[in-house]
């Protein structure tokens, strides 16, 4: 190892330690990245083959970082850490090489969440006569279902929506799936599990071929990743990090119970400690501690920083105008402490909170970016695009195609594509279909012309490396002087669209195939966060308080501290929900550094709120 890393004493211990399952228990701004990065390079210097050493984490950012920390502190190159990756990633790689005992053939396709949509939309509207309205119902409780690793026992408990069952929706969605040779998303995880339960061969092989497993954020893991976990684990080498009192995704299906419960499923299992922060000022450590001190489901440390000279303040307001304003002046006066826009942060629990700080904001011409929008696989230029790839090396995809066929404008429109729908046999793509009218010239001269264009466009560039076959689509369909019009039409920033496809054509060069590279844009959807719009330094930032877990800031202002608002009134119903709503305002209080402040209006959308209890449990400890 080119350089050690320094570590406190319980970093250390937890480092070195070996010989049975490991749960490093980690406050806010402990270093758990640094001690799983240690471990993982202790293990390389005591013999452990780093291609062999499987270490999950949670999105594509902290694997990239994670090996970027190894490569630089082992000189070893990164292709010497192949298993370092997501979840996902990693059990995709698992499941693409034995896909064939799955029942799919290579190559196998991910759906994006847009194709996703577009199948269940089409399901819910053309085989059970549903309105639309309800996909996003269906879509979440078809992820749910398949996160929970038993989707028959889960729709046993969840069975309709309007008066068809969600069972029967979710049968036709996986079965018209397999016709597709695709997956989703969620199927990775749960495709996997599969074959590592029913397949005791391929159990035993990737049990041997993985050294040592870590994990990372464990308290995030649902109940099909702590399966997994457990499926691939030998003689107990199992390391995992993560913090109970930041557990705050079970709207996503996590289960802090894994955690809390893993010395029970271990018996043998070590648990260490890590509880010096190295983020936060002391003063607002002990408010947080205090605060999370209220729940009863919990591991008990006692966090500590000795960084001194925290504020933590507390402002009750009329209504949001008011906050706002105030919060506004605030900021204002945070320069003349050194604390520049960039370093400073408005955190609300739901999204509508933060319409009166833009207004506010740009009536004082205070600069700001809202944190966590559309990913950049989501946005228009880069699906439209996407999606022209997808045809040509999928043909089966009905979504992909549906959305090209007119983009541009061709003349295709919802009657000429119900005409070539008409075309189809059972188990014939539309695309097959389309084909099949050019081929028996069924259609109108210019459509003709058209459609055999597309088609033609498609089968040019199914081999072409992605690079240059964006390139192609490019220049055969006219697409910027599209995206002009499209933009103009509807009031969007031309050139940020054309920057996002200059990326796109930079990411596509470093692959090979449009397969593989399709295959990587897909797995990136666990990144929701919008990566250039984090804290850039510009503006303040405003967030929700789920996009800003990670994050760190000087000054942290966390608005609308009310009752059914934070809480959220649809957590009051369980001690388990309001447990993680209090979990919540801890991640949202240990985002800052230096100055946290917390307001509360006693109007917000012209109705009469009450602070929250939350508020009330910190001024009892401020008190005190």
């Amino acid at each position: 190892m080119n350089g050690k890393m320094e570590l406190s004493p319980q970093q250390k211990e937890a480092v070195e330690y070996s010989g049975s399952p490991s749960l490093v228990v980690a406050g806010a701004g402990s270093g758990k990245t640094r001690t799983l990065t240690a471990k993982i390079i202790h293990l390389v210097d005591n013999g452990f083959d780093p291609q062999r050493i499987l270490a999950i984490t949670f999105t594509n950012k902290a694997a990239d970082e994670m090996k970027t920390r190894l490569i630089g502190d082992t000189g070893l190159r990164m292709n010497q850490f192949p298993w370092v990756r997501t979840f996902h990633s990693a059990c995709y790689r698992i499941l693409k090489e034995h896909c064939d005992l799955a029942g799919y053939q290579s190559p196998l396709q991910i759906y994006s969440e847009y194709q996703q949509h577009k199948t269940i939309k089409d399901i819910l509207i053309g085989r059970f006569n549903l309105d639309k309205k309800h996909l996003p119902v269906v879509a979440a409780q078809m992820s749910n279902a398949k996160n929970s690793g038993d989707p028959e026992r889960y729709f046993s408990d969840h069975t309709h929506v309007a008066h068809v069952s969600l069972m029967e929706i979710y049968r036709v969605y996986v079965k018209e799936l397999k016709a597709r040779n695709a997956v989703d998303f969620d199927d990775i995880l749960l495709q996997t599990r599969n074959l590592l339960k029913n397949n005791a061969d391929l159990r035993s092989h990737y049990q041997e071929k993985f050294q040592y497993i870590l994990c990372d954020e464990y308290q995030d893991t649902n109940d099909l990743q702590e399966q997994i976990t457990g499926l691939l684990m030998k003689n107990g080498n199992l390391f995992c990090v993560g913090d109970d009192w930041q557990a705050i995704y079970s709207f996503r299906g996590s289960n802090v119970d894994n955690f809390l419960t893993f010395s029970e499923k271990y018996p043998d299992a070590r648990v260490f400690r890590l509880e010096q922060n190295y983020r936060c000022a002391d003063e607002i450590v002990q408010v947080a501690n205090d605060l999370i001190d209220c729940n009863e489901q919990q591991m008990t440390k006692k966090c500590f920083s000795s960084r001194q000279g925290g504020i933590v303040e507390v402002y009750e307001f009329f209504d949001e105008r008011e906050e706002a304003s105030w919060v506004a002046q605030k900021i204002d006066s945070l320069q003349s402490l050194g604390i520049n826009y960039g370093d400073i942060a408005v955190l609300y629990r739901t999204k509508f909170c933060s319409l009166s700080f833009e207004q506010t904001f740009r009536y004082r011409k205070i600069p700001y970016q809202m944190l966590g929008g559309k990913g950049f696989f989501e946005r228009k230029e880069v699906l439209d695009l996407n999606c022209y790839l997808t045809s040509a090396a999928f043909d089966k995809d009905d979504a992909a195609f549906e959305r090209i066929v007119n983009i541009p404008k061709r003349g295709i429109g919802p009657g000429a594509l119900k005409k070539i729908a008409g075309m189809k046999t059972p188990g014939m793509s539309l695309q097959d279909a389309a084909r099949k009218a050019l081929a028996e010239k069924i259609l109108a001269p210019k459509l003709y012309r058209e459609l055999f264009a597309l088609i033609q466009l498609l089968d040019d560039i199914r081999l072409m490396k992605p690079d240059a076959a964006i390139q192609e689509i490019m220049k055969r369909v006219n697409y910027v002087e599209y995206l002009k019009s499209y933009a103009k039409s509807n009031s969007m920033d031309l050139t940020s669209r054309v920057e996002n496809i200059e990326q796109l054509v930079y990411s596509a060069s470093q692959k090979d195939t449009i397969v593989d590279y399709l295959e990587e844009a897909a797995l990136v959807k666990e990144d929701k966060a919008d990566e250039e719009d984090e804290k850039s330094g510009f503006g303040v930032n405003l967030s929700t308080i789920h996009a800003s877990k990670g994050l760190e800031y000087k000054a942290v202002f966390v608005v609308g501290c009310e009752e059914q608002l934070f809480p959220h009134w649809k957590c009051l119903d369980s001690e388990t929900g309001l447990e993680e709503e209090r979990r919540l305002m801890y991640v949202a209080m240990t985002r800052a550094e230096r100055c946290l402040f917390l307001t509360s209006a006693n109007y917000r959308k012209g109705r009469p709120n009450r602070r929250s209890r939350f508020v009330d449990e910190i001024y009892e400890s401020m008190d005190t």
